[in-house]
């Protein structure tokens, strides 16, 4: 049982310090998946991974960002109170949800721009974090 705690523990630690870095990969990688496969399948590139063009595996990338940005931007917001990245990944997230209930040519832009959306609200958030950390040193000092 000891071991379950320590993972939780690591599993907080990482999320706390590094949420963002997760999120931007998450979102980045969910946005190549979008962009990039429907090509390569397109031009027979890769034949036996049809799973990967499948509407769950969506679903998930959909589900871990909302988990991810959802924990480390409403964190961070309720520290900084600075909304833009809260909105920004808002809007990438309908936009992105748009595209995954589109079952048509739309969903691949729609599904792209969004992830690209809700990578840049973590690049927005990890700045306004640490810029708010860099203010309260620096008003401690003084």
């Amino acid at each position: 049982m000891a071991q379950i705690y320590i993972s939780m523990k690591k599993i907080k630690h990482i999320f706390n310090n590094h949420g963002d870095l997760l999120g931007f990969a998450g979102s980045t990688l969910c946005a190549l998946h979008c962009s990039v496969l429907p090509v390569l399948f397109a031009m027979g590139m890769l034949s036996g991974f049809e799973w990967m063009e499948s509407h769950w595996v969506e679903y998930v990338f959909f589900i871990s960002a909302l988990c991810i940005a959802g924990y480390t931007i409403l964190r961070s917001y309720l520290e900084h109170r600075k909304p833009l990245a809260l909105m920004i990944a808002c809007i990438g997230f309908l936009i992105f949800l748009i595209g995954v209930v589109q079952h048509n040519h739309a969903e691949i832009g729609f599904t792209t721009f969004g992830g690209v959306l809700i990578a840049i609200a973590h690049i927005i958030n990890w700045k306004e974090q640490h810029s708010s950390k860099m203010a309260v040193v620096q008003s401690s000092v003084l």
